[in-house]
Parts: structure tokens; C-alpha cells; sequence
């Protein structure tokens, strides 16, 4: 486990508790979201075998506890753009065999580029291979955009 992580408590919507890691923080309009690892059985290969494989996703605050003992100084917090005003990023994903190359617009701070306007996101959208992030949940963020 890397320095840069703590250990939280996430509640699922069904009540669940679980114990993961907490590896990044970020302001939102409703307070702080935070990324955490959920660790869900999938299957990896041909064989079709199930194994453990954590999957990073981003609550909000009332989702994730911290842990009594956890040490959060170094978990990574991004930033606001500095002018307050919401932005966006794309990511352009290569074309593959089987599936042609797409575009995925993020909330800014979710993947690393030039910060997007709301109406030059908007504009990318339309494009064909074009879709929100579900990891930083895009698609709340831009008025318009498809789910």
C-alpha cells in the first residue's frame, strides 16, 4: 500500500460497511468527495476465473468515515480551478481492435489536460464517441449531457 492512502469506512447504499482506501480528496459544490478503492470480484483473462479487483470511485462526504488512527496529511487533495467557475477536461482513448477510439470528458482534476469551458465541454459532447466520465461523475456536472 502505498504512503499516500489511509484507510476509511464507506457505507453502500444497501447499509453495508466496508473498510478500503481513502487515495485522493476534492472540493465539490456540495462539500468533499473522495476516492476510494472498492475491491469487487471480477473476472480477469479468457478463463473466466473470478479474483479480487479494486475499482476507484469517488463518494461524497456521507459515504466514507475516517478510521480512528488513520493519518490523512498525505493524502492528495486537488484543487479548485482558481477562478471558482466549474471546468472540464477530455482524455482522447486510441482506437483498439474491436472498439474505435472515444473521448471521455472529465471533471476537472479527475485526468490531467487544458481546462474545458462549459460551453466548449457542451461542444465535445456532441461529437460521436463522445461520453462523460462515470468516475468523476461528469455527466451532474454539465446541464445536457447524457447520463
Amino acid at each position: 500500500m502505498p504512503g499516500d492512502t489511509a484507510r476509511v469506512a464507506v457505507t453502500l447504499p444497501d447499509g453495508q460497511q466496508l473498510r478500503t482506501h481513502l487515495y485522493e480528496r476534492r472540493p465539490s459544490a456540495d462539500g468533499w468527495q473522495y476516492r476510494v478503492g472498492i475491491t469487487i470480484w471480477a473476472p480477469v483473462g479468457d478463463g473466466g476465473r473470478a479474483r479480487p479487483v479494486e475499482h476507484g470511485v469517488w463518494l461524497d462526504a456521507r459515504h466514507v468515515r475516517p478510521l480512528p488512527g488513520a493519518d490523512y496529511s498525505r493524502i492528495p487533495t486537488r484543487t479548485a480551478p482558481a477562478n471558482g467557475q466549474q471546468a472540464w477536461t477530455f482524455q482522447d482513448l486510441p482506437h483498439r481492435p474491436g472498439h474505435p477510439g472515444t473521448r471521455l470528458i472529465h471533471v476537472i482534476g479527475c485526468h490531467p489536460g487544458a481546462p474545458l469551458a462549459l460551453g466548449q465541454a457542451l461542444d465535445a459532447l456532441r461529437q460521436p464517441r463522445t461520453v462523460p466520465c462515470h468516475t468523476c461523475n461528469a455527466a451532474t456536472s454539465l446541464p445536457e449531457a447524457p447520463a
